[in-house]
């Protein structure tokens, strides 16, 4: 497992490469982020693992839902 540094002002801007996943683990939910990170010794996608307890899982999957409307109206969908 690797380390990766932060660096700047925050928020930190990570481009995700291919489609998030989230996934249970006892009571937890664990959302994998696969984001671009460069200069990631030969590698320049690597996951990011958040894990999650239940109650923060849904307050992030009704602000996620409610994000996606909004963008989903924004361009006539």
């Amino acid at each position: 497992m690797g380390t990766i540094t932060f660096e700047g002002d925050r928020p930190f801007k990570l481009v995700t490469q291919r489609l998030p996943t989230a996934t249970s683990v006892g009571e937890t939910v664990i959302l994998t982020l696969p984001v671009f990170v460069g200069g990631f010794p030969q590698q320049q996608i690597t996951d990011i693992q958040v894990r999650l307890m239940l109650e923060h899982a849904e307050q992030l999957a009704a602000q996620v839902q409610s994000a996606v409307r909004e963008v989903q109206v924004r361009k006539g969908w």
